[in-house]
């Protein structure tokens, strides 16, 4: 698949027919963060979604595109865990059966939401890519749509959503570091951003034990990790997708890779400064920002707080982390 099958005019699109459905998340600027790194910092809200992640998005965009024939036969998806609340929201809107595969260590915050939304949630393997396996099977035998969690155009174009509030809210900014797991929020932010306004810098952030991109963009073609170890289950995908890579290729300019210890650090300072939630994918941005990023004078960064799904065993080791 080529970028030709995302463009901004598809991402415009999806701003206008997702405003019915989702109030732009605010952006808030940190004074706190602004003096620890040394540039001024405005913090994008997506952890206020209803189901507390971007992936809201890209679901209900995908949902909005269907027709009632398509929406009649029910839609099917793999998820880490957000994505899966993502199509279980926007299947309730809709009115639609809703199934998601998820692996059997599947964050339990995450699962619970999504059975309370009113989807069937079914355990499949040890991995996202495990229980994608399975989720593509189910699809094939019942009809359903199968959504995906970030190769998805509809997706994408959703998930770009976001950079059209930013230019919405904030009149001029130099960089927007962004969460990278599968490579679909950066991709939809990337081609809207650079087609848009091509002086702000995108920047992806990586987990060390889950740099995909970061490989793949080394390689010049997309590498699929053998192991993935992170707790940034949001960001756990053994490579991107092979339309996302396209897209980050041409439109991305640098890469972060961030360790463990780091993100815990950024979701103890979201908490203790900000009085903010963030799962561990959520504060790989902010992690990225004030351990790698070399701010310039002035410069006016945004990161983007993409989930607030934090289990209470991740936010105990959050806050005993210096």
């Amino acid at each position: 698949m080529d970028t030709v099958t995302v463009r901004p005019e598809a991402v415009d699109l999806a701003a206008g027919d997702l405003r019915p459905y989702l109030t732009p998340t605010p952006l808030q600027y940190s004074r706190a963060f602004t003096a620890k790194a040394g540039c001024h910092v405005h913090i994008k809200l997506e952890s206020v979604q209803p189901i507390r992640a971007f992936k809201v998005r890209g679901a209900l965009n995908k949902l909005v595109r269907m027709s009632p024939e398509e929406r009649a036969r029910g839609v099917i998806t793999a998820s880490a865990g957000n994505h899966g609340q993502g199509v279980a929201y926007a299947a309730a809107v809709f009115k639609v059966p809703a199934m998601v595969y998820v692996p059997e260590n599947a964050n339990e915050l995450k699962v619970e939401a999504i059975k309370r939304l009113g989807a069937r949630v079914v355990p499949a393997g040890r991995s996202y890519n495990e229980a994608q396996v399975e989720a593509v099977r189910a699809q094939a035998e019942s009809g359903a749509t199968f959504v995906h969690a970030f190769d998805d155009p509809d997706v994408i174009a959703g998930q770009g959503t976001i950079a059209v509030e930013l230019l919405e809210q904030l009149e001029d900014f130099d960089t927007v570091l962004v969460p990278v797991g599968g490579g679909g929020l950066i991709a939809g932010i990337a081609v809207y951003l650079k087609a848009r306004r091509p002086g702000v810098r995108v920047i992806g952030v990586e987990p060390a034990g889950a740099n995909g991109l970061i490989r793949s963009l080394a390689a010049g073609r997309v590498v699929a990790l053998d192991r993935v170890e992170t707790m940034a289950d949001g960001l756990a995908a053994s490579g991107p997708g092979r339309l996302n890579f396209e897209i980050a290729r041409r439109n991305v300019d640098a890469m972060i890779e961030v360790q463990e210890a780091e993100m815990l650090r950024a979701i103890r300072l979201y908490f203790e400064w900000e009085h903010l939630l963030a799962e561990p994918a959520g504060a790989a941005a902010l992690a990225g920002l004030l351990y790698h990023h070399s701010a310039a004078p002035n410069e006016r960064v945004v990161v983007l707080l993409s989930g607030a799904n934090v289990t209470d065993d991740v936010m105990v080791r959050a806050l005993r982390s210096r």
